[in-house]
C-alpha cells in the first residue's frame, strides 16, 4: 500500500497486518510554522502557533481537533484531513502533527488512517503511561452517507459508523493498522457511534488505575412514535480497555437524558471518580451537561444534567484535569461558534467560572492538553478563523490553532464586552463584538463593520412571539458578498427573523423559513433603509420608505424554542455572512408600521413612541 504524508506526496511501504507503518518519510525534520496565529482577536498574555490550515496539504479543511502529550514531551496534534469540501461526510482522513518543542513549530503532516475514498474521522487519542504506548480510536463510515442515513437505519452495516483502534509505540511517528472493534464498543440497537472527539484518559486513582475511558455519543433505534431525526435518538456512552486498549466494553450508557447527550469528554477527578461533560442536542439549553462515575466508567450515576454556570454554542468541547481543578474550553455564546473561551471548576463541576477569552473570533471545536510538570502552562488546540471570510465556506473551519495558555490565567475573567446604548425606553444596551471603527452616518454617526457585529441579547421583552412587530436599519455596503443586516431568536429550524442581502443584490427577508424578496442595487455604496413589517395579513418589506415586496401572513410564534437574542451585521449561528459596511439607527417596533409611518421613519428618523421598543443611534461604544 501506499501512505501519504500529505495529499500528493506519496512513499511507497510494503505493508503486513499489524506490521507498523511509516507516515513520515525519512529524514524530516519538524518545519516552522507559516505564521503565529495572532490576530486581532488572540490574547496578548497567550502564545499561539498554527497547527493546520485549509487548502493545504491537498486538503480543502481541517476540523475536529485533539491532542495528547506523550511520555517523551512529544504533542501530537490530530484532525480530520477533509479532502474535497468542509463538509462532515466525503473523502475524510486522519492527519497528524507533532511537535518536540511544546507546540512553539509542527513538524510535518502525517496521514494516519486514510480509509480510500470514504471517512475516517472522530480522532480519539489516548495515552497509556504504563507503556507509552499512544492508542487512537478513529471511526469508519461510508463517505456518501449522512448522519441522517445512518440515524435513520439507511446505510448498510459496511457504511454505517464503524469504531476502530490503532496504535503507535514509537512516539507517533509510525502507526498500526486500524482495527475494527465494533462487535466490541458498539452495541447492535446503536446505529450512530462516535468517541469524543477530542482525548481519552487514562484512570490513575479508584479501583480500575490503568483503565482507558473513551467518551463519545450514539444513536438508538428509535421508538414507535419519535422520528428518527429527533435529538431523543441521541445517548451518551463510554468505552473503556483494561488491557491498555487490546480489547473493549461498553460501559456507562445514557439513553434517558432530557439533555440529549452527544458529543463527549472525560476527566478523572482526584478521588477516581470519572467526571464527564457533553454537548447538548436540546435546543432550550444554552451550556452543556454532566454526569459521573464510581466505577471507572462502568456505569453512570445518573442521567446527564444540565450544567447551567457554562454558556456555550451546541459544539464538542474539552474538559481536563489539574489535581483538585477542572478546566472546561468552549465557545462562550449561546448559539454563535465564537469566543473560545476557558472555564474552571474547584468543585468536582458542581459550579463553573468563567476564566480567560483564548480567542474572541470564530472559533469552534477544541481540545485541551496539560503540558509538562515545569511548563506552567496548559495547551488548548481549537478551531479558528478570521472574522471576514475569504469565500463561502464558515468562518470557524479556517484553520487549527494552538494555544498555550499560561496556569496563572484560569482565574482571570475576560473583559467586560464593548456595549452601544439603546435609547429606547427599555435601554437594552447591546454588545459589541470586534472593533468596529465609527463613521459618518446618514443621521449622526454611524459603525463601520468588517466581520464586526452589534448583539441585543435575549430579553422577555424583544420576544415578540405570534405578535406583529417591525425592525429597521439603515446600511451600507459596496460589497457583492452574501450579507446580514440582521438575525434574530434562532438557528438552524429554530423560530427566527432575518434581513439578508444576497449576493445577486436581492434584499431577502426571512421569517420562519418563507421568504419576501425585493430585487434592485443595495450595494451600491449609498445609504439605504429596509423595514421588515409582520402583520396579522402580510409580511410586508419596504426599502427607503416604499413598499418593495408583501408576502402572505406568517404563522406561529417568532421566538418560542429558541435560545438567541438579535443581531445586526452577522448571522446569529456564527460570524458568518457577514455586513461588510456600515451600520446606522436601528429601530424595533412591537406593531406593523403603517406604510405612512415607514414614509416617516425613512424621511425623519422616527419611530411612533408608543410602539417602538428598541433604538440604537449606532453612535457610540462603551464599557
Amino acid at each position: 500500500m501506499s501512505i501519504r504524508t500529505s495529499r500528493g506526496l506519496v512513499v511507497a511501504a510494503t505493508v503486513a497486518a499489524g506490521v507498523m507503518v511509516s507516515t513520515q518519510s525519512a529524514g524530516a525534520r519538524p518545519a516552522a510554522a507559516d505564521a503565529t496565529g495572532r490576530n486581532a482577536d488572540t490574547n496578548p498574555a497567550i502564545s499561539y502557533s498554527t497547527v493546520f490550515s485549509r487548502d493545504q496539504d491537498g486538503y480543502n479543511s481541517f476540523r475536529i481537533p485533539s491532542i495528547v502529550r506523550t511520555d517523551d514531551g512529544t504533542l501530537l496534534a490530530f484532525a480530520e484531513g477533509r479532502v474535497d469540501s468542509p463538509s462532515d461526510n466525503g473523502n475524510i482522513d486522519v492527519v497528524l502533527k507533532r511537535s518536540v518543542n511544546g507546540g512553539k513549530t509542527w513538524g510535518p503532516l502525517q496521514v494516519v488512517d486514510d480509509n480510500n475514498d470514504d471517512k475516517s474521522g472522530n480522532p480519539v487519542p489516548v495515552v497509556d503511561r504504563r507503556t507509552g504506548r499512544i492508542i487512537l480510536n478513529t471511526t469508519h463510515t461510508g463517505g456518501h452517507e449522512t448522519l441522517q442515513t445512518i440515524t435513520c437505519g439507511q446505510a448498510t452495516v459496511q457504511d454505517t459508523r464503524r469504531p476502530f483502534i490503532q496504535y503507535s509505540d514509537d512516539d507517533g511517528r509510525t502507526w498500526s493498522t486500524p482495527r475494527d472493534i465494533t462487535d466490541e464498543a458498539k452495541l447492535p440497537t446503536w446505529r450512530h457511534f462516535v468517541g469524543g472527539p477530542g482525548h481519552g484518559i487514562q484512570l490513575q486513582h479508584g479501583s480500575h488505575p490503568g483503565r482507558l475511558v473513551i467518551a463519545g455519543d450514539h444513536s438508538i433505534t428509535p421508538p414507535a412514535g419519535m422520528d428518527c431525526t429527533d435529538p431523543g435518538v441521541f445517548g451518551g456512552q463510554a468505552i473503556y480497555s483494561d488491557d491498555g486498549g487490546t480489547s473493549w466494553h461498553v460501559g456507562g450508557v445514557d439513553d434517558a437524558s432530557v439533555t440529549h447527550p452527544n458529543e463527549s469528554t472525560a476527566a478523572e477527578l482526584p478521588d477516581g471518580t470519572v467526571y464527564f461533560n457533553t454537548r447538548t442536542g436540546s435546543t432550550a439549553l444554552v451550556g452543556r451537561a454532566d454526569t459521573t462515575s464510581h466505577d471507572g466508567g462502568t456505569s453512570f450515576d445518573h442521567s446527564y444534567r444540565p450544567v447551567h454556570d457554562v454558556v456555550a454554542a451546541q459544539v464538542s468541547c474539552s474538559v481536563l484535569a489539574m489535581g483538585d481543578r477542572l478546566v472546561l474550553s468552549a465557545p462562550n455564546h449561546a448559539t454563535s461558534r465564537e469566543r473560545m473561551t476557558l472555564w474552571s471548576s474547584t468543585d468536582r463541576g458542581r459550579t463553573w467560572r468563567q476564566g480567560p477569552l483564548v480567542y474572541a473570533g470564530p472559533s469552534s471545536y477544541s481540545d485541551l492538553v496539560q503540558l509538562g510538570a515545569r511548563d506552567r502552562s496548559i495547551g488548548v488546540l481549537y478551531e479558528n478563523g478570521d472574522r471576514v471570510p475569504t469565500d463561502t465556506r464558515v468562518t470557524y473551519g479556517q484553520r487549527i490553532t494552538f494555544a498555550r495558555v499560561p496556569t496563572g490565567l484560569l482565574n482571570s475573567p475576560p473583559p467586560a464586552p464593548a456595549r452601544t446604548p439603546d435609547v429606547g425606553p427599555g435601554h437594552h444596551d447591546a454588545v459589541v463584538s470586534g472593533a468596529p471603527q465609527p463613521v459618518g452616518g446618514r443621521f449622526g454617526g454611524a459603525l463601520h463593520l468588517a466581520g464586526d457585529y452589534v448583539e441585543v441579547p435575549r430579553t422577555p421583552e424583544l420576544l415578540f412571539g405570534h405578535k406583529p412587530f417591525s425592525v429597521a436599519a439603515w446600511f451600507r455596503t459596496s460589497s457583492t458578498r452574501k450579507q446580514t443586516v440582521v438575525w434574530a431568536n434562532g438557528t438552524g429550524n429554530q423560530p427566527q427573523w432575518s434581513v439578508q442581502l444576497l449576493a445577486n443584490q436581492t434584499l431577502r427577508a426571512t421569517i420562519n423559513g418563507d421568504n419576501v424578496n425585493a430585487a434592485g442595487d443595495y450595494a451600491d455604496g449609498a445609504w439605504h433603509q429596509v423595514v421588515l413589517t409582520r402583520g396579522t395579513n402580510a409580511v410586508s418589506l419596504y426599502i427607503d420608505g416604499t413598499l418593495a415586496a408583501r408576502g402572505a401572513a406568517v404563522q406561529g410564534s417568532v421566538s418560542d424554542d429558541s435560545v438567541g437574542g438579535i443581531r445586526f451585521g452577522a448571522r446569529l449561528d456564527g460570524i458568518n455572512d457577514p455586513l461588510l459596511g456600515d451600520l446606522d439607527d436601528s429601530w424595533l417596533a412591537d406593531q406593523a408600521l403603517t406604510a405612512d409611518q415607514v414614509q416617516r421613519s425613512y424621511l425623519d428618523n422616527t419611530m411612533p413612541p408608543d410602539a417602538t421598543v428598541l433604538h440604537m443611534p449606532m453612535e457610540r461604544i462603551h464599557r
